[in-house]
């Protein structure tokens, strides 16, 4: 064949080639088209259905910013290298404090990326943490704390499968309004703030109350969706909204806020709490746990350990004597000696002496033979299986102090518990008002009212968190009798307190 030929064969075969890759992109890449009276749309090519398919695109995402999209338009396929340039001009304007730049850089970001989480999280943070820090005028402080919600809850538009983004809103009205240095002055503002509020009644504005909304917000749509949050133990993403009402019923107290309305508050708190004890929850153990059932599988793992018992009475004394027996002489001798005067030898030993004293419930079933021995496996292991579920539960409780809160919402409802805050905070009230004498009265009075509650809930006493915020009361107390050159009482009410978690002076 001539070289004639061949190039026009080439050429053929090429157009040929090219055919089908251009079929190949249509049958792939077609978009698709909206019907109407006199056309039927098109669902478009593989990757459009997909996209559809996923939600992946901006109308699944969240609204489309016809803006945005031209921007993008207008890199020309740019749009990364332009979103850097504009990240590093954001930089310098924050470095110059020119916050009028700042604000109009990070507004173009979001047109070029408003899909990029990370964009409206980190930025969001900026304003409400590091940019407002800069201002002296707590209003001003607050202004940019607000700045941050609002861009936050700007990217909650475009990106509405996103809960992170719902549960930082929730995080920035309730933890920076809430925990900041300056949270009595933001409490205030946030309360009286009409235009972020709108129409919502002005009793509903607290700032733990409004975060609870957008940490439901982010557990219903997580609901919906069917994830899990990216990044966010369910333990303690879970917990959020109804740590937002125990904050709320403390805030009121602290604020002075205290008789029925605080009953009400502590009563929703400890409504909230049971729903989340009873809500289900992932482990990283492989199985799903209700933090309300502990108590239930250890119950149940109680009993079926009495029935596998039941059926050879006297075993496991019969397995624990045989394991004594085989003890070493020194290992006896360091089980006999006090944990606080053994050596580090001795606690080696007695560690091994009891890691070889444990009796399991598998154990004791393989020492039963004949016609129960089946029924003694399965009881073991049944046993065993409600006793993992019980461990695993009581390690998630501690993660989040479970008992605590759960029992302090239910002890704070109380008449004593109410009455013993109220007259502390009177207390506090007279001692920064420098009338010593009605502050010390004030405090014998609470102080005696919560030794009424702590004999009905000793409880209390061994919980180190409720512990620490006594012994500041204690502190205070004793700070008023130096000042009135009265002696600390030698049998003080709440020596046991004090006993437990700390000296006075």
């Amino acid at each position: 064949m001539s070289p004639k030929k061949r190039s026009f064969w080439r050429k053929i075969a090429y157009l040929a080639v090219i055919a089908v890759l251009l079929g190949l992109l249509s049958w792939l890449g077609r978009p698709s088209t909206t019907g109407t009276d006199r056309h039927q749309g098109s669902p478009g090519g593989v990757l459009a259905q997909l996209r559809e398919k996923e939600q992946l695109s901006q109308t699944g995402l969240g609204q489309i910013d016809p803006a945005g999209e031209t921007i993008k338009l207008a890199t020309l396929g740019l749009r990364g290298i332009a979103a850097n340039i504009l990240w590093e001009k954001a930089n310098r304007y924050k470095m110059k404090k020119d916050w009028t730049n700042l604000s109009a850089t990070l507004e173009q970001i979001t047109r070029l990326q408003p899909n990029f989480i990370s964009v409206w999280r980190f930025q969001a943070w900026n304003l409400a943490y590091n940019v407002s820090a800069e201002f002296d005028d707590f209003r001003e402080r607050y202004r940019w704390v607000i700045r941050g919600i609002d861009f936050l809850k700007g990217g909650i538009k475009y990106n509405q499968r996103e809960p992170r983004l719902l549960w930082d809103v929730g995080w920035f009205i309730s933890q920076k309004i809430g925990r900041s240095d300056e949270r009595k002055q933001f409490r205030r503002l946030f309360k009286a703030d009409d235009d972020f509020h709108g129409d919502r009644p002005v009793a509903l504005r607290d700032n733990w109350l409004v975060g609870k909304e957008w940490f439901q917000k982010a557990e219903e749509l997580v609901d919906s969706l069917g994830v899990t949050m990216k990044g966010m133990s369910p333990l303690i993403f879970r917990s959020d909204a109804p740590m937002c009402q125990m904050n709320y019923a403390e805030a009121l107290e602290t604020d002075g806020t205290f008789g029925e309305v605080a009953r009400g508050a502590w009563i929703g708190a400890a409504k909230e709490w049971d729903r989340y004890g009873s809500s289900d929850i992932p482990t990283s153990y492989g199985l799903n746990i209700r933090l309300s059932e502990q108590e239930r599988f250890e119950k149940i793992a109680k009993e079926l350990v009495e029935k596998l018992e039941a059926l050879q009475p006297g075993l496991r004394e019969k397995i624990l004597k045989d394991k004594r027996a085989e003890l070493t002489d020194a290992q006896r001798e360091a089980l006999a000696i006090p944990l606080e005067d053994r050596t580090q030898q001795q606690h080696k030993l007695a560690a091994e002496a009891t890691e070889a004293l444990q009796i399991t419930n598998e154990l004791i079933a393989r020492r039963i033979t004949g016609p129960k021995r089946k029924e003694a496996l399965k009881l073991a292991k049944e046993a065993t299986e409600a006793q993992q579920h019980a461990t695993v539960i009581r390690r998630y409780r501690q993660v989040v102090n479970y008992t605590y809160w759960s029992d302090r919402a239910k002890i704070e409802q109380e008449n004593d518990t109410l009455a013993a805050r109220k007259l502390i905070y009177q207390g506090d009230q007279a001692l920064a008002e420098a009338d010593l004498t009605a502050a010390r009265d004030f405090y014998d009075r609470g102080l005696a009212t919560w030794r009424k509650v702590l004999d009905r809930f000793p409880v209390l006493i061994e919980d180190n968190t409720f512990g620490s915020d006594m012994i500041e009361v204690i502190g205070r107390y004793h700070q008023i009798l130096d000042q009135l050159d009265d002696p600390f009482p030698e049998n003080f009410i709440l020596q046991d307190v004090i006993d437990k978690h700390g000296k006075r002076g």
